[in-house]
């Protein structure tokens, strides 16, 4: 019998990725909850502007980001979520709660793609 233990490779914060239906996509499966995916995107702006406490309702703008912080922070959410947010989207939903509710919608719509393209190879 093996006794290797099974290693899942790490998240940008250290965390090991879960085996669950966005595994594939590379996002861990506490992402595929309203809070896990709000956490990841408020920790992002924190370390980008370097604050910490920010709520839902902080607006990137009025806490000094502007567009060279707004690509880093899109760089990193798509390191950590595999999801492309363009800058122009940036300033549509510039608080927390905005961006994580555009995120999860396009997460959503990624994965109702990938089934469509894998029925489609069935």
């Amino acid at each position: 019998m093996n006794n290797a233990v099974r290693q899942h490779p790490e998240t940008t914060h250290g965390d090991t990725r879960g085996e669950g239906p966005d595994s594939a996509r590379g996002i861990p499966d506490e992402l595929n909850s309203p809070d896990g995916l709000q956490h990841t995107v408020t920790r992002i702006w924190e370390d980008v502007l370097r604050l910490d406490g920010l709520t839902a309702h902080a607006n990137f703008f009025e806490l000094g980001g502007h567009s060279l912080t707004a690509s880093q922070v899109i760089s990193r959410m798509r390191q950590a979520l595999r999801v492309e947010i363009p800058l122009a989207a940036f300033f549509d939903h510039p608080t927390i709660g905005e961006l994580t509710a555009l995120t999860a919608r396009q997460l959503a719509g990624a994965d109702s793609a990938a089934d469509r393209t894998e029925n489609n190879v069935n």
